[in-house]
This record gives C-alpha cells, structure tokens and sequence, in this order.
C-alpha cells in the first residue's frame, strides 16, 4: 500500500508544520526539520507527537 499523492500534498509536521516526505519503502514519513518519523498504518499517516520516533 501506499499513502496517495494527493494526501502528501497537503499534510504537515504536527510539530513545526513543516513538509514531511514520504518514504515507500519504509511506509514513513520524515520530517527533516524536527528529525521526526511518523508511520503510515494501512495508508493512513499516523501524526501523533508523541508516537513519532526520532533520528
């Protein structure tokens, strides 16, 4: 599964509301600024602060 193209167009870091790049082969989607992975379960993104891991 993947997380459509028009889905990442308009979502954001829930932290600094910044972009966030999808990566299909880890099925997560990365915010470089916050240094901050959140999951895609069943093409839904998963945008909670506090389940996101870190880098």
């Amino acid at each position: 599964m993947t997380l459509s193209e028009e889905l990442q167009r308009i979502i954001v870091c829930p932290k600094c509301k910044g972009e966030l790049t999808y990566w299909k082969e880890k099925n997560k989607l990365d915010c470089k600024d916050c240094q901050l992975y959140f999951r895609v379960e069943d093409d839904i993104p998963i945008l909670f602060i506090e389940e996101a891991e870190s880098y």
